[in-house]
C-alpha cells in the first residue's frame, strides 16, 4: 500500500505505521495509488465504484468504501442531492437578500447542512450564527445580544438561512464513506488527501461530506454578531469574531462541509460551488496540493457521555457548541459520508415563511417509574454496559434496564464477577461504569470489585437493591444493612434511598462525585421505590458531564516556562538524573512521552495499567514497575534508588519511585494529571510543580519549550551548557537533594510498598554516592548510546535467560509469541500471580495497546472478567487477550457463560483468547513466601474442553515446537478460545533470569 511520509509525519519505522501498512496489506484488492485517472467526466461515480468491492481500498493515511448495493429486487438507494441556498458572500459583505432569509427550510428532509442561519420565526434577525444541520435538527450558535442565548447553541427542526449547503435527502446514501487508518495530520491534509486522491480516479470537481470525527486538537470560531449590517465582517473582524479562538482537546464533533476544485469546477461548467465556498475558508489546500482547491467546514462540539458512532445517533441534547473548523485542528480519527459534485448545484426548496407554525407543539412529558428514570440518566452520562446479577429486589431495574435501547445488560454468573467488569469498564473506556444487585449476598457478592475500581481509581456508581421499605430491619430473607457494609469497606458515598423524591438528587450527587473525584460510590434502592412513578419526568440528566467543568484545557503559560527551566537545570548541567513514571491516565500520549524522553535522556518506568503507552521496545523503556508492589527488575531499581527528579504522567501511586523504606518522600516530582481533582486524590505527596490540562497538549507544549536552542545537541540530549538566561543558578531539584543530603535519611528504593510499615526506625543511612553500575547507566543514556540499542532487531526487550525442560512450554517464549501477533487496537487482560510477572516483563507492546489489571487490590480472576467487557467493548475492531493462570481463572471460568450469551446475541463478532499458563501451583504463594504450604492445585481439568461446553475453540500445547502453530490458530479465531499452555512447576518467575538487551548494546557502546 502506498504510504506517503510526508503526509502524515510519521516515520517508517513507527509502530503506528507498520500497522497501516499491515492493515493495507491485509486488503486483496486494487489498491486506489495504482488505478488509472479518469476516462472522462461522464460516469464518474461508476467508475470509482467499479475499483470499491466490499472490502473498499487503502491509499496513504485513508481507507475508502462504497456502500454494498442491495440484492437484486431490493429496492435501489436514493442518491444524495447536493443543493446550496442563498449566498457565502451575503455573509461576508453583510447584505443578504431581505426576502430570501425569510424563507424556510425543513431540516426533516436534510441528511446534512452547514453554513450561517437561524432558528428564529420570520422577522426575527437578531440571532443568525454559524449553523450545522443533521438528524432532523438545525443547531445555530445564537447572536441574539442581551439575551440568556448568546453565543450560545439553540437547535429546532426549522431553519432560515442566509447561505447553506444541502445534502438531501434524509436517508441518502453516500457515494463512497473515508475512513482514517490512523491520526494526526491537520484537518486540511487530512481532506487534502481524501479529495486529491478521489479527484484524480473520478475526475469529479467537488465534494460535500458529512460524518463523525474525533479531533486530537479542535480549533474553532464563531461568529459573535448577525452579519445583517452591510459591512465587511473580515474588514470589521475585531467586531464580528471578539472572542479568542476556541481550542478543545479530544473531543467528538459532527462535522459538514464542502471542498472542490474551483478551477475544475469552471473549466467543467459546474456552477453553485461559490454559493458555499470562499477562498481562506477554513484555509487553502494542504501540504501539496494546488492553489484552487477551497475547503469549508462547520462542526457541532459533542458532549463526552454521548457514545454515537454516528450523526444520525446523535440527540439534540449530546450537543455542546458549533463552531466554523479551523484548518490547523489535528484530526485523530474520522468516519466521513461523501458525495461527487460533478454537476451544476440547484438551489434548495424552500417553504415560504407562512408555513411555519407560530407556536410549535410541545410534546408531553413522559412520565416513568423511577428505574426508567435512573436508566436513562445512566445512558445520558455514557453508560452503555451495565453488569449485575438479578434477584427480587432488583426486577423494576433490570427491567428497565433491558428496556432500554442506549444500555446492554450484562447478567453476569456471580455478582463479583459484575462489580470486575464494571471495574474494567471504567478502567478500559474512561467513562462511568455501573453494577447492581439484589438485597443481601448479591450486594455483598459485589464488594471486591467496589474496592478494586476505589483503589484503582475508577468512576463506578453500584446499585443495589433493598427490601420494601415496609420491612427493612426486621425481614428474614436477603436483608442486610448494605450502605453501612459498603462504607466501612472505604467507599466515600454510600447510601439508602429512602424515597422516590430523594432518589435523584442522591443519584446526581453520586454520579457527579464518581466521575469528578474518579471513585465508587454506592445507592440502596427499596424495591417499591424502585417500582413508583418517578417525581420527574423524563429529562436530559444535569450530572452528565460534570468532568468538564473539572478539566482545564491547559495550565497557565508560565508554570510549563518553569517546568522547562527546571528540566533544563536538571540536564544541561550534565548532573540531572530525571526519570520519566507512567500512569493509565497516560494513554493516548506515547508518542510525546517517547520523544520528552529522548530530549531529557530520561528512562520510562510504567505501571502495568500504562504498558503498552509506549513503545516497550524502545531502549529508554525500562520495564513496568509496581507488580505484586516491587520496584522491578535489577536495572529499574538502579534508575529509582538514584533518580533526582520524577515525572509523574497520570498515574494514581508513585510510592515506589518517591519513598524511601520508612515511606518518606524523598525525591521530588513533577506532576502532569488531566484535571485538578487527580491532584487532590494523591495530594499526599509534593510536587515542586503541578502541570493540569490535557495531558497530550501538555507534553506537546512542553517540548516546543525544550526545543534545541543554539549550542544544544539533540543528539544526545540537552548539551551540558549552562548560564543561559532561562535556566536558574540552583534547581529545586537541586536544592532538594542537598537538604536530602544533610537530613542523613535512607535513600533505598521499597522493596515492597505492602511492607513500608515493617522499616525499622533508624534505617539505613543517606547512600547518596552511586554504585560504579548506576554511574556507568547514566552516562550511557547521557552520552546517546541508547541511540544505538534502537537498531537492533530482537523482539522483546528483556530477554529471558532461564531454562526449562523441553516437555514444557517456556513462559516468556508464550508472551513474546503472544504480543507479536497482537493488533493496535487488541487489550491484554493480565491475570493476578505469577503470570503477572511474566506478562509485565516477556510481553512486548509497540503499537499503543491496552493493559488492563487488578493493579492495587491483586483480585485474582480478574484477567477473564476483563477480557469479556473488552471484546465486548472493542467489537469487531480488535480482540481481549487474557493471560491468567490455572488458579485464577478457575476462581471466575463460569463467566465463560455470559461470554458465550453476549456473543450469541450480538450482531458484531466478538474474539477472546485466553492464554492460560498451567502449572498446578499457585505460584506467587508457593515462590513468593518461604515455607509456604497448601499451595498444590491438582491436576487441572481439561481447559479446552471445558471451552468447547461453552461454544468455543481451544488448543493444548506443551512444548514450544507446537506453540507458533496454536498461537496462529488461536488469533484467526472468532468467539471463545482457549490455549491451554502446560508450563514447567519448579520456574520461579521472580527467580528467572532476565537480561535487558538496550542495556547489553549501550554498554557495549
Amino acid at each position: 500500500a502506498a504510504v506517503t511520509h510526508g503526509t502524515c509525519g510519521t516515520c517508517g519505522s513507527c509502530g503506528k505505521m507498520a500497522e497501516v501498512v499491515r492493515r493495507c496489506m491485509d486488503i486483496k484488492v486494487p489498491r486506489l495509488g495504482s488505478l488509472s485517472t479518469s476516462t472522462g467526466a461522464e460516469g464518474s461515480l461508476a467508475e470509482f465504484q467499479a475499483h470499491c468491492t466490499d472490502q473498499g481500498l487503502d491509499c496513504d493515511t485513508i481507507h475508502y468504501s462504497v456502500p454494498r448495493r442491495p440484492s437484486k429486487g431490493g429496492d435501489m438507494p436514493k442518491r444524495g442531492r447536493v443543493t446550496f441556498l442563498g449566498d457565502v458572500d451575503w455573509v461576508i459583505q453583510g447584505n443578504p437578500d431581505p426576502e430570501k432569509v425569510q424563507q424556510i427550510v425543513d431540516m426533516s428532509g436534510i441528511r446534512y447542512g452547514f453554513e450561517a442561519g437561524t432558528t428564529a420565526p420570520p422577522g426575527d434577525d437578531a440571532a443568525h450564527g454559524e449553523m450545522v444541520a443533521f438528524n432532523g435538527c438545525g443547531f445555530v450558535k445564537s447572536t441574539r445580544t442581551g439575551s440568556s442565548e448568546y453565543y450560545k447553541t439553540v437547535y429546532g427542526p426549522y431553519l432560515r438561512c442566509e447561505a447553506a449547503g444541502f445534502i438531501s435527502p434524509a436517508d441518502a446514501q453516500a457515494d463512497f464513506v473515508a475512513t482514517t487508518l490512523h491520526g494526526g495530520m491537520t484537518w486540511n491534509s487530512a481532506l487534502n488527501d481524501m479529495f486529491s486522491n478521489v479527484e484524480s480516479r473520478c475526475g469529479a470537481a467537488g465534494a460535500a461530506f458529512g460524518g463523525m470525527v474525533h479531533f486530537e486538537k479542535l480549533v474553532g470560531v464563531a461568529i459573535a454578531l448577525p452579519t445583517m449590517a452591510k459591512e465587511n465582517i473580515f474588514e470589521a473582524k475585531e467586531k464580528y469574531y471578539p472572542f479568542a479562538p476556541h481550542v478543545e482537546h479530544n473531543v467528538n464533533c459532527v462535522v459538514v462541509g464542502f471542498i472542490a476544485d474551483m478551477e475544475l469546477a469552471e473549466k467543467k461548467g459546474i456552477k453553485g460551488l461559490d454559493k458555499v465556498l470562499y477562498k481562506g475558508a477554513s484555509g487553502s489546500a494542504g501540504a501539496g496540493a494546488v492553489d484552487t482547491l477551497s475547503l469549508h467546514a462547520h462542526l457541532v462540539t459533542l458532549r463526552r457521555s454521548c457514545v454515537a458512532k454516528r450523526a444520525q445517533d446523535v440527540r439534540p441534547q449530546d450537543v455542546k457548541e458549533v463552531y466554523h473548523l479551523d484548518s490547523s485542528s489535528i484530526v485523530g480519527s474520522f468516519t466521513l459520508e461523501a458525495w461527487f459534485i460533478d454537476k451544476s448545484m440547484e438551489e434548495h426548496e424552500t417553504l415560504p415563511p407562512s408555513s411555519l407554525p407560530r407556536a410549535m407543539p410541545s410534546a408531553a412529558p413522559a412520565k416513568c417509574n423511577c428505574s426508567e428514570w435512573v436508566v436513562n440518566a445512566l445512558a445520558d452520562a455514557g453508560v452503555t454496559h451495565i453488569f449485575g446479577g438479578h434477584g427480587g429486589a432488583l426486577v423494576p431495574m433490570v427491567n428497565a434496564i433491558c428496556k432500554n435501547p442506549r444500555v446492554k445488560w450484562i447478567y453476569t454468573r456471580n455478582e463479583a464477577n459484575a462489580s470486575l467488569m464494571a471495574a474494567a469498564y471504567a478502567k478500559l473506556t474512561g467513562r462511568l461504569a455501573v453494577c447492581v444487585a439484589t438485597s443481601g449476598p448479591g450486594a455483598s457478592n459485589l464488594t471486591t470489585g467496589l474496592l478494586d475500581a476505589l483503589q484503582d481509581q475508577c468512576s463506578m456508581v453500584a446499585i443495589t437493591g433493598l427490601k420494601p421499605r415496609a420491612g427493612i430491619g426486621y425481614s428474614e430473607f436477603q436483608d442486610l444493612q448494605q450502605s453501612r457494609m459498603f462504607a466501612a469497606g472505604g467507599l466515600p458515598t454510600s447510601l439508602d434511598v429512602h424515597s422516590a423524591d430523594a432518589l435523584i438528587p442522591l443519584l446526581r450527587d453520586g454520579v457527579a462525585k464518581a466521575l469528578t473525584l474518579r471513585t465508587c460510590v454506592h445507592l440502596g434502592v427499596p424495591v417499591d421505590v424502585q417500582a413508583t412513578e418517578s417525581p420527574v419526568p423524563l429529562k436530559p440528566f444535569c450530572a452528565a458531564d460534570v468532568r468538564d467543568d473539572v478539566e482545564l484545557a491547559t495550565s497557565h503559560s508560565h508554570t510549563l516556562k518553569n517546568v522547562a527551566n527546571e528540566l533544563r537545570a536538571a540536564c544541561e548541567r550534565g548532573s540531572g538524573r530525571v526519570v520519566i513514571a507512567l500512569g493509565h491516565r497516560a494513554v493516548g500520549c506515547g508518542e510525546e512521552i517517547l520523544r520528552l524522553a529522548e530530549r531529557l535522556g530520561a528512562p520510562v518506568l510504567t505501571r502495568l495499567d500504562a504498558k503498552g503507552v509506549v513503545d516497550e521496545s524502545h531502549p529508554l523503556v525500562f520495564g513496568v514497575v509496581g507488580v505484586h508492589g516491587k520496584s522491578g527488575l535489577e536495572k529499574a531499581t538502579q534508575v529509582i534508588e538514584s533518580a533526582q527528579l520524577i515525572i509523574s504522567i497520570g498515574s494514581h501511586d508513585d510510592t515506589l519511585l518517591l519513598c524511601n523504606r520508612a515511606g518518606l518522600q524523598i525525591r521530588p516530582m513533577i506532576k502532569f494529571e488531566p484535571d485538578a481533582m487527580c491532584l487532590q486524590i494523591n495530594a499526599r505527596y509534593r510536587a515542586l510543580y503541578d502541570v493540569v490540562g490535557n495531558i497530550k497538549y501538555m507534553l506537546s507544549r512542553l517540548l516546543e519549550q525544550l526545543a534545541p536552542k543554539s549550542g544544544m545537541t539533540p543528539k544526545s540530549g540537552m548539551s551540558p551548557k549552562s548560564g543561559t538566561d532561562s535556566t536558574p543558578q540552583i534547581s529545586l531539584m537541586e536544592s532538594w537533594s542537598r537538604e536530602l543530603a544533610y537530613s542523613g535519611m535512607d535513600v533505598s528504593a521499597p522493596p515492597d510498598a505492602a511492607t513500608l510499615h515493617l522499616a525499622t526506625p533508624h534505617a539505613q543511612a543517606a547512600r547518596l554516592e552511586m554504585s560504579e553500575e548506576s554511574k556507568q547507566l547514566w552516562k550511557s543514556i547521557r552520552e546517546g548510546k541508547w541511540r544505538a540499542a534502537q537498531t537492533r532487531e530482537s523482539g522483546g526487550r528483556f530477554q529471558c535467560t532461564s531454562n526449562v525442560s523441553s516437555s514444557f512450554c517456556h513462559p516468556a517464549t508464550v508472551m513474546e509469541e503472544m504480543s507479536g501477533r497482537m493488533g493496535a487496537d487488541d487489550v491484554l487482560c493480565v491475570d493476578v500471580g505469577d503470570v503477572t510477572l511474566w506478562a509485565s516483563l516477556s510481553a512486548s507492546l509497540t503499537k499503543g495497546q491496552r493493559t488492563l489489571s487488578s493493579e492495587r487490590l491483586g483480585t485474582m480472576g480478574y484477567g477473564l472478567c476483563a477480557g469479556i467487557v473488552a471484546s465486548l467493548v472493542r467489537g469487531r475492531t480488535g480482540r481481549a487477550v487474557v493471560v491468567t493462570g490455572d488458579g485464577g481463572i478457575q476462581m471466575t471460568i463460569n463467566e465463560l457463560g455470559t461470554a458465550k450469551q453476549m456473543f450469541e446475541e450480538s450482531d458484531e463478532e466478538h474474539s477472546l483468547i485466553i492464554v492460560l499458563l498451567d502449572n498446578s501451583v499457585l505460584g506467587r504463594v508457593a515462590f513468593g513466601f518461604e515455607g509456604a504450604m497448601g499451595c498444590d492445585l491438582g491436576s487441572s481439568p481439561d481447559f479446552v474442553m471445558l471451552a468447547k461446553a461453552y461454544g468455543g475453540q481451544g488448543r493444548m500445547v506443551s512444548s514450544c515446537d507446537e506453540l507458533e502453530g496454536a498461537m496462529d490458530e488461536a488469533f484467526k479465531s472468532k468467539g471463545i478460545f482457549m490455549l491451554h499452555v502446560k508450563t514447567d512447576p519448579d520456574l520461579k518467575a521472580d527467580m528467572a533470569t532476565f537480561q535487558d538487551t538496550s542495556i547489553t548494546m549501550m554498554n557495549s557502546g
